[in-house]
This record gives C-alpha cells, structure tokens and sequence, in this order.
C-alpha cells in the first residue's frame, strides 16, 4: 500500500495552494524567516546527497508574487538515510521525509529513533493495532486518525528533548503555580 498512499501525497503536495496568507484559497504561506527557510533547503539538499529523491516540491516556488516571503514548496522525500538532519532534527517546515516498512515494530521502532517526541499520528482501520502504538511511541501527544490540531483541554508538550512541561489543559496551570503542602496536627 506504500506506493498508492505516496501517490495521494504526491498529488496532495502538488495541488496545495502557496502563496500570500490572506489570498483565497491559499493553503500555505511563508516560513516566518530567511533562516529557517535557508535550514528547510539544507536540510533537504543533505537528505538528496545521502541518497534522497525528491518526489514532490523541494524548492522555492518562481514568481513576482513570492519575490516578498520566505516561500518554499510543500516538499516530499523518498529513501531517506534515517541519520539525515531531516529526520534526526526538528524540521519546522513544509518538508516530510517518507519511510517504507515492515511491520508494526518496524514503524515503532523507526518512530522513537529520535531525540525528540513532540507529536506523532497514526493512521489504521484497526484500532487494537492504534492502541498499541499509541502506547508504545514516545510523544507527547498523538492523534489517531486526525489531524495535528491541538486541543485547549487537553495538555500539549513534548518528550525526550522537546521540551519540558505542558501547556493547555488544567495540566498547563501548573506552571503558574506555587504548591504549599500544610501538616495539621492535633495540638
């Protein structure tokens, strides 16, 4: 099934809208700066020289309309050498590295091969497997069959090195206070 779920990511990536945020129809704007959009196109450029391909984007997009912004194409990459920066690092932008395997302890193990573990999403028919993989992959947050949208209720926070303490939920008060403990005893 690899192959058909990369061809709807493929044709997903190709039809997303880039461009100026406040434009209709626009469905991605701009990293927020040079730099980052500078570390996005190295990260890819050394995923390619360690054997990457390139299947989608992996540029900026051309035009008097992008000449203002921090543009850069929503970008898919196939055999991806797991010691890539791409996948090692944090990659906050449009850039999405994409691994064949095979099994469900395969996928696992591939998942927590990383220093961090903000989130992660698994996407199944078969929610005994999802339970299960939920369970076992170290992140702070997980979606099961949905999107990465965080909940206000509920806390939001990473593992290992993505961070300390939550925020949002009643979890997330907890930085703004200061807990006394008080023994009573009958005097």
């Amino acid at each position: 099934m690899a192959d058909e779920f990369i061809d709807k990511l493929i044709s997903r990536a190709n039809r997303l809208k880039v461009g100026d945020g406040l434009t209709q129809g626009t469905l991605m704007g701009p990293l927020h700066t040079a730099g980052q959009r500078t570390e996005i196109e190295e990260m890819v450029s050394e995923a390619v020289s360690r054997g990457a391909k390139v299947i989608a984007g992996g540029e900026r997009p051309t035009g008097e309309e992008f000449e203002k912004g921090n543009f850069y194409k929503p970008t898919l990459l196939v055999d991806v050498d797991p010691q890539s920066k791409v996948v090692q690092e944090e990659a906050f932008g449009p850039v999405l590295p994409i691994f064949r395997v095979k099994d469900l302890d395969d996928a696992i193990s591939q998942a927590n091969n990383s220093k961090y573990g903000l989130g992660s999403s698994i996407w199944t028919k078969d929610l005994k497997r999802a339970q299960e993989a939920t369970e076992r992959i170290e992140a702070g947050y997980t979606w099961v069959n949905d999107l990465h949208i965080a909940y206000d209720e509920l806390p939001f926070g990473g593992v290992k090195m993505s961070g300390v303490g939550r925020e949002h939920g009643t979890e997330g008060l907890d930085y703004y206070l200061e807990t006394k403990s008080i023994v009573y005893s009958n005097a």
